[in-house]
């Protein structure tokens, strides 16, 4: 790999870092330059400004993980796929996520959170220790149950989804991944969503969701191959599940160690949206996200050449001491809560962000109505996820109270609110 000259070193792996001392690191390399050399010859961008220089600049770096064009077009992920491709397969996948669809799921979510907030308070209730695992009994099950639900997966194998994400991403990490196409990480899966494409396709009458959609819709003037569609399925099912998942596991996670913003929730539900927003930015739940540059050019000021390989700090970029004031603190009055990368930037913004912000937003309004309060069980060790670029518990816990005067909010605060809108961008 080339060498861009003057651009500092830095001896931090962003990977094996403990988090409050990468926090430290990562704002003190801010201070020195957008970008920073790796041990591994990577570039750490650690600057917002960088970070969504890259980002919104699709012509000039790739999103494809290892080498760019080491897999075939139908193994490549949405995220990796180069424009103008990317831009015709994400058209399709937008149009069975926009918002006149997310919103037909949004009752089945509001019915879905009631019921499992109101299992996982009777799991505490006779418990040993009264306590919940409120990853599994809450956090985990509702985005694999929504997600299945928009592509048409039949509701008896919502559980599976969860299970096999979290297997195929174990695999890749084990794998070192990054250039194995993801239907060859796990065969039962693949089958599973073959069956499911192929079930469309000699459909007469399929049903108007995300698989039907990829299969038949033309990108530049053809259809989907069977195992491009399997592919971008695949991708919608573990992105969707780790990244929603982790966010209402962080969300939860920060109301457990600081009692007082549940408080201020039960006072003030219309502050549910921010409480949202301001986990995104200080606890994304995807911390890093890699770019190949396809030719030289200049980043937030530095010249960096083809090939070089970038990683981006999004937690770094979320805590730039240049655009927030108290980086660190989770503060619900901020003038423009949503000005973060937590799900990105530009063109290759996450798909399913509408999708997260109605999930999260949902499953905390359901929690605030019916949870007095939240507090880590005893002998509560923090256990986050081991998924190096994903940021959240991988269990969390808790003993929970019941609220005495919980009411039932069908059509609350949140029934008729659009997350995209429900406060200022």
């Amino acid at each position: 790999m080339s060498s861009a000259p003057g651009i500092p070193t830095t001896e931090i792996d962003p990977i094996g870092t403990p988090p409050s001392e990468l926090v430290r690191a990562l704002r003190e390399m801010a201070r020195r330059g957008p970008l920073h050399r790796m041990a591994s010859g990577e570039y750490l961008v650690v600057t917002q400004a960088g970070v969504r220089d890259v980002l919104k600049n699709v012509d000039s770096f790739s999103g494809t993980v290892g080498d760019v064009g080491a897999l075939a077009e139908e193994d490549t992920m949405l995220s990796g796929i180069p424009e103008p491709r990317h831009g015709m397969v994400r058209k399709i996948v937008n149009s069975a996520l926009a918002y006149h669809h997310a919103s037909l799921v949004e009752p089945y979510v509001r019915d879905l959170a009631k019921t499992l907030i109101a299992e996982a308070l009777d799991a505490c209730a006779t418990s040993v220790d009264g306590s919940v695992e409120i990853m599994a009994a809450y956090a985990r099950r509702i985005p694999s149950a929504v997600i299945a639900r928009i592509l048409g997966i039949p509701a008896d194998d919502y559980e599976l989804f969860a299970r096999w994400s979290d297997e195929v991403l174990a695999r890749q990490e084990n794998d070192g991944g990054s250039n194995r196409p993801l239907l060859d990480l796990h065969p039962e899966f693949t089958r599973f969503i073959t069956e499911q494409v192929e079930q469309r396709r000699t459909a007469t009458n399929p049903p108007s969701d995300v698989i039907t959609r990829l299969l038949t819709n033309e990108v530049d003037g053809e259809r989907l191959s069977t195992r491009a569609v399997c592919t971008q399925a695949m991708f919608l099912v573990v992105a969707g599940n780790e990244t929603t998942r982790n966010l209402i596991g962080n969300v939860l996670r920060r109301l457990a160690l600081e009692p007082e913003i549940l408080s201020r929730i039960h006072a003030d539900p219309a502050l549910i949206p921010r409480v949202v927003e301001e986990s995104l930015r200080i606890e994304p739940p995807v911390q890093l996200t890699a770019r190949t540059c396809t030719r030289d050019i200049r980043i937030d000021g530095v010249e960096v050449r083809k090939g070089d390989r970038l990683v981006l700090s999004l937690n770094a970029a979320n805590r730039d001491e240049t655009l927030y004031s108290d980086p660190d603190e989770f503060r619900l009055d901020r003038l423009r809560p949503r000005d973060h990368v937590g799900f990105g930037a530009g063109p290759h913004v996450c798909p399913g962000a509408y999708l997260a912000r109605m999930e999260t937003q949902v499953a905390l309004e359901a929690f605030s109505n019916a949870v007095a309060e939240i507090r880590p069980a005893p002998g509560y060790v923090d256990d986050p996820n081991p998924v190096y670029w994903a940021h959240g518990p991988r269990t969390l816990r808790v003993r929970l109270i019941a609220r005495s005067d919980a009411m039932e909010r069908t059509s609350g605060l949140l029934a008729d609110a659009d997350p995209r809108t429900t406060i200022e961008d």
